[in-house]
């Protein structure tokens, strides 16, 4: 008999509790152990389909995220760790999950785009709302032609038809029965110019990765980086005014630090007007073949940390971490045939949870505060978190209960004096992101005051968004732009807002 013949004979006697057993019984019918993307499709018990699901917590927090790797180009880094594999964009190792399916798929942008698709939905995942992450090095050094291209490619995956050309593709996905409700790419710094970001913008992109690795100039010209903290403090105030999301990648034990001064440089990156990420991804140095930091480790000019050493720094950085941050990563999953030094300790995050506990402290890092799977409480609190930031100030508004993070909402409020670089952005407060938590639902699941126990669709995002706009209009902004995603579009037209340029935009007066 084949999978779906054995579960649909015994669906109407399936519980959670007997789950486990009647596979054992599929087991012997089969001859094998069938997996949990077999299962699954013909499950019809929403209860055990969750239970069956395949890493539920990739879509609890509210997106489908997946990773997109462009071809091998050329990168103008001379970083001392970073390794270069023949055939694949530099930094990226070939035998990680991403690296590995676009190798296999030629770096198709399209391709991967349904293949991710496919196998998420077979794992029990809904894939309405994709947050696509454009991975391959320096995207900024990328030919102009070629992203185009590869954004179109992307589109056309997602949209399920190949479109005569990008607007065609990113007018359908307004509408469409998936929608991407975010794009990153990642660049360096020094990359970061007008005239990039308003390609980014046509392209679509909603945030921006940039490799920092270090917050001091003898360090950075140390591993060869190649800029300076000016242009990391110039290219933030430059997303920040273009609305972008900004996540830091942040690099401790590089050569001439220390883990005090790991420590010190976490404590710069957040209270430094002129920085302050708003996701954060942290990569401890890897000593990788064919790098010169390899060679440096082979004299015995360099030394990586100890297990304890790294442990202490990444906790007094998850202890700084504000409560406006998302902490992505604490370590890169690299396989252990690459590394010559450095920690393999590939489940960081739940020891240093744990050890930090039992410490008695606990990272207040938007991700360690995510509902997730958990259900809405009509509870929640409003919170409002303001801080300075080079070029205007920063507010964070957010619905909270119990140290559980519901939805959140983060405002721009340009100074008075800043040249913007959109039009229809000048004398507007910006909505850089607005996001509610907990497991993905469909675009047409629910509504507000839905009975759902979700928190997604429970009206919190228009709540907040009544607020960032109360509070704009009290400061004399005369209207609010919002940094939209081509898929969520529809979503701020319900609320009033008309697409002028690259934004959606309401008046407050």
């Amino acid at each position: 008999m084949k999978i779906e013949e054995l579960v649909r004979r015994d669906a109407e006697k399936l519980t959670p509790e007997n789950l486990e057993e009647y596979r054992r019984v599929w087991a012997k019918k089969l001859g094998r152990m069938p997996k949990n993307s077999e299962i699954w499709p013909y499950i019809e018990d929403d209860e055990i389909k969750e239970l069956y699901k395949t890493r539920s917590v990739r879509t609890e927090s509210g997106v489908a995220p997946f990773a997109v790797m462009m071809k091998p180009h050329y990168c103008p880094g001379k970083c001392i760790y970073c390794p270069l594999e023949e055939g694949m964009p530099k930094s990226y190792l070939s035998d990680e999950p991403a690296a590995q399916r676009a190798k296999k798929l030629k770096f198709d942008p399209r391709l991967q785009v349904e293949m991710r698709i496919k196998q998420m939905e077979e794992t029990g995942h809904i894939t309405n709302k994709i947050d696509l992450i454009i991975i391959g090095g320096t995207f900024s050094a990328y030919p102009n032609i070629y992203k185009q291209e590869f954004f179109k490619g992307a589109y056309d995956g997602v949209n399920g038809f190949v479109a005569k050309n990008i607007e065609e593709a990113q007018k359908y996905n307004e509408t469409g029965k998936r929608r991407i409700v975010g794009i990153s790419v990642e660049t360096r710094p020094d990359w970061v110019t007008a005239e990039e970001i308003l390609l980014w913008r046509k392209l679509g992109v909603t945030k921006v990765q940039l490799g920092v690795q270090a917050f001091d100039e003898k360090i950075l010209q140390t591993i060869n980086r190649g800029h300076s903290l000016d242009e990391v403090a110039e290219a933030t105030r430059l997303c920040r005014n273009a609305g972008i999301k900004i996540c830091y990648h942040f690099m401790p034990n590089l050569p001439g630090s220390s883990p005090e001064k790991d420590m010190e440089m976490a404590r710069t990156m957040f209270t430094d007007p002129r920085f302050g990420p708003d996701y954060l991804k942290i990569y401890p140095a890897m000593v990788i073949p064919g790098t010169v930091l390899f060679d440096l480790w082979e004299k015995g000019e360099f030394r990586s940390y100890t297990d304890d050493e790294l442990k202490k720094v990444l906790k007094e950085i998850k202890r700084v971490t504000p409560r406006w941050c998302r902490i992505d990563r604490l370590v890169r999953d690299i396989s252990k045939k690459w590394v010559s030094s450095g920690t393999l300790q590939t489940n960081l995050r739940q020891l240093l949870q744990e050890e930090l506990r039992k410490e008695g402290h606990k990272c207040l890092c938007i991700r360690c505060r995510e509902v997730r799977a958990g259900v809405y409480d009509d509870r929640v609190q409003l919170l409002t978190d303001e801080r300075d930031s080079w070029g205007g100030k920063e507010i964070f508004l957010s619905f909270e209960s119990k140290d559980k993070l519901f939805s959140m909402l983060r405002l721009r409020l340009p100074d008075r004096g800043e040249k913007m670089l959109f039009k229809e952005l000048e004398g507007a407060a910006i909505i850089r992101e607005v996001h509610t938590y907990g497991q993905v639902k469909g675009i047409l699941d629910g509504g507000d005051g839905s009975t759902d126990e979700r928190s997604q669709h429970q009206g919190l995002g228009k709540r907040l968004m009544a607020e960032a706009e109360k509070i704009a209009k009290k400061r004399g902004y005369g209207k609010m732009a919002v940094i939209s995603a081509i898929g969520t579009r529809e979503y701020y037209r319900k609320l009033g807002y008309l697409l002028e340029g690259e934004y959606l935009v309401k008046r407050l007066d």
